[in-house]
């Protein structure tokens, strides 16, 4: 969910009342809960055609291999100018809060910038700080806010390569 939030996706949901469009991070409204009515589904996920000077990165911190259940994980995805300066970012959180958090202040951060160190070093405070995570056997709260703020790091640094920076 992340790395779809991040890119901006659309799930088109079909039910006994017609066919609505909404933004992926609208479906789930908690754990174990969606905005879809008694009979509805998602009948396709949309994603725009990439920008030119676009990239994304996903990645998730896993407790061991056998289990598929992230601790944390982030997505961003992040369009560049002629410059390599960010135009536009998304940056999304997982497994941080009962839903996956858009972290706007986060992408103000990248927009602008050329992911100095300063930059990343903001946006990674600004992730952990973003953070409303659980606490039990697979990561602390503050484990887990400190993951998320590396992982914030992280992808932003592959997403911009991808998209073409220096």
């Amino acid at each position: 969910m992340p790395a779809l939030v991040a890119a901006g996706a659309k799930a088109v949901v079909v039910g006994p009342n017609g066919k609505r469009t909404i933004a992926v991070e609208a479906v789930p409204t908690g754990p174990g809960r969606t905005s879809l009515a008694k009979g509805e589904i998602i009948e396709a996920i949309l994603l725009d055609k990439r920008a030119p000077h676009a990239g994304d990165a996903y990645q998730r911190f896993i407790p061991r291999t056998e289990m598929d259940i992230a601790v944390v994980s982030a997505g961003v995805n992040l369009t560049l100018d002629a410059n390599d300066v960010v135009k536009s970012a998304r940056v999304a959180l997982g497994a941080a809060a009962p839903t996956v958090l858009l972290v706007e202040e986060a992408a103000q951060v990248l927009t602008g910038s050329k992911l100095d160190e300063g930059t990343l070093e903001r946006l990674a405070k600004i992730c952990a700080g973003a953070c409303r995570p659980i606490d039990d056997k697979r990561g602390t709260i503050e484990f887990r806010r400190k993951v998320a703020g590396v992982l914030a790091r992280r992808v932003a640094e592959i997403a911009y390569k991808r998209a073409g920076g220096k």
